[in-house]
């Protein structure tokens, strides 16, 4: 059976996984399912991943990761094949915290060679967890470095060479957070692990007719990168958080291949907006909605004191599902796509949460001035698509500056502890997630305007809208290495598997 067919035969998603979305727990009093692949699935408590703080030994925290084979039930009573980290599919939350001296011992125990980058982290290029380390089947890697970072909600994914989208598709990935409880309990915000601070990993896939991810790389899912019509937070489709309090902090985390969501509660009410990807706001920002491209992470504070129920939605038309291609659709030729829709990603009931104070606005942090610094460079990245026979048949055309990824090539050369402007211009038809390897960047402008609410903090993925220009400004980092390289590439994953990368080292 063609994707097509089964999507229009076996899915009753037009509107969202529930379609009385403005009216959720009328739903979860009377056991209302949600349709996937022709099968019901019931509401699912809330998958709060296992937390892993490492073990202290000799002055190191360790942390011992194992990658395998596994399964999962996703789709009511079906099973299907997946593969994690520690467990079947995905992976447990890692916490640390800064100043800490962190060792990763990974196994790869998989029958494929993997490799595991560290997102967002500042740290040598050796350790960074690139396509260059890569892990072949039984084999064991080891990274070590003092962790820089700000505390922060960061990840861990999948960057094998050529193989990123289909592992983190499979499950090859989990979120890493840098804490510190004792700051977090001056400024009164959430930070009790599955009480008041919950990961909301959100991540779409797509199944066949037999109930296994459907992965499939042709052209158009190449172009777009790969969507799925089943929404799963921390891996569970349809599911239903009880917090412990009724104010919680929500790490939320696109987790997607290539999926722009804009998020909003069903009764529009605002939140807090209190870190990006890098780590705090100076100050908290109110808003009733955001957007997360593949990548991104925002710590939002959500006051449930009214103790009404409610959800976390996607809207459509975000992303590019809906862009067209060559005055045309993605899909049919109207300008629209099957998968463009409304989604329900999570539902919420406070009814028995403990009533707690709700936030007090208040400065959050006090960032570093970057107005004033020496730029050592300014470089241009043109993110390109190049609409000729390489593309229509699927055997190139995604590059940056012209070059695609080319493991013998480094592509830029930087200098340690100094600053530099990268210009991004996107002139393909398509928006790109931009992300650099080893550092935070601060966004400071979109077309010269000023970039949204929810940039304004520390970042290691921006998006590049088409026909667009943005401009970052970030350090280099402390760490040199002539021969080793980290990557800037799109993060859209299927772009970065052909060819939407460049290396550069730093010396």
């Amino acid at each position: 059976m063609k994707r097509r067919d089964f999507l229009r035969q076996g899915l009753g998603l037009t509107s969202g996984l529930i379609t009385a979305a403005h009216a959720p727990f009328a739903l979860a009093q009377t056991g209302s399912q949600a349709a996937f692949s022709g099968r019901s699935v019931p509401l699912n408590d809330f998958n709060l991943p296992t937390l892993e703080e490492g073990q202290s030994i000799q002055g190191k925290q360790v942390f011992t990761l194992s990658l395998q084979q596994g399964e999962a039930q996703i789709l009511g009573d079906r099973r299907t094949e997946t593969i994690g980290i520690n467990q079947g599919f995905l992976a447990p939350v890692l916490r640390m915290k800064k100043g800490q001296h962190v060792r990763m011992e990974v196994r790869n125990r998989l029958n494929e060679t993997a490799a595991i980058h560290w997102h967002g982290m500042v740290l040598p290029a050796t350790e960074d967890g690139g396509p260059h380390q890569a892990i072949a089947p039984n084999d064991t890697w080891v990274a070590e470095w003092e962790i820089l970072n700000e505390p922060s909600t960061l990840f861990y994914h999948s960057h094998t060479h050529n193989q990123t989208g289909q592992q983190v598709w499979r499950g090859l990935g989990g979120q890493m957070q840098i804490v510190d409880e004792d700051r977090d309990a001056d400024l009164g915000i959430p930070h009790q692990y599955g009480v008041d601070d919950y990961p909301v990993i959100v991540m779409d896939r797509a199944f066949d007719d037999s109930g296994q991810f459907y992965y499939n790389n042709t052209r158009m899912d190449k172009m777009r990168g790969m969507h799925g019509d089943v929404m799963l937070v921390n891996g569970v489709a349809h599911s239903l958080l009880k917090p412990g309090k009724t104010l919680v902090r929500l790490r939320l985390h696109n987790a997607s291949n290539a999926r722009f969501y804009h998020l909003v509660f069903s009764d529009n009410r605002p939140f807090q907006l209190i870190a990006s990807d890098g780590g705090m706001l100076e100050n908290p920002t109110t808003l009733r909605q955001i957007r997360l491209a593949p990548s991104e992470r925002a710590e939002i504070l959500v006051d449930l004191s009214d103790r009404k129920p409610i959800s976390l939605k996607h809207l459509k038309g975000y992303g590019n599902l809906s862009m067209g291609m060559m005055g045309m659709g993605m899909m049919g030729g109207n300008g629209t796509d099957d998968l463009d829709q409304d989604f329900d990603l999570l539902h919420i009931d406070p009814a028995q949460s403990e009533r707690v104070p709700g936030f007090q606005a208040k400065p959050l942090a006090t960032l570093p001035d970057w107005s004033d610094v020496a730029i050592a460079e300014t470089r241009q990245m043109n993110l390109e698509m190049q609409m000729g026979p390489q593309m229509m048949f699927g055997s190139g055309g995604f590059t940056i500056n012209g070059q695609a990824m080319d493991m013998d090539v480094i592509n830029e050369v930087v200098q340690a502890n100094t600053f530099e402007i990268w210009e991004l211009t996107n002139p393909s038809m398509m928006h790109h997630p931009f992300h650099v390897h080893n550092t935070q960047f601060r966004v400071l402008d979109r077309d010269g305007k000023a970039p949204y609410p929810w940039e304004n903090g520390y970042k290691d993925v921006v998006t590049v809208h088409k026909d667009e220009t943005v401009r970052i400004l970030f350090p280099t980092g402390p760490y040199r290495n002539e021969s080793v390289p980290y990557m800037f590439h799109c993060h859209i994953l299927e772009h970065e598997d052909a060819g939407m990368m460049g290396q550069f080292t730093v010396v």
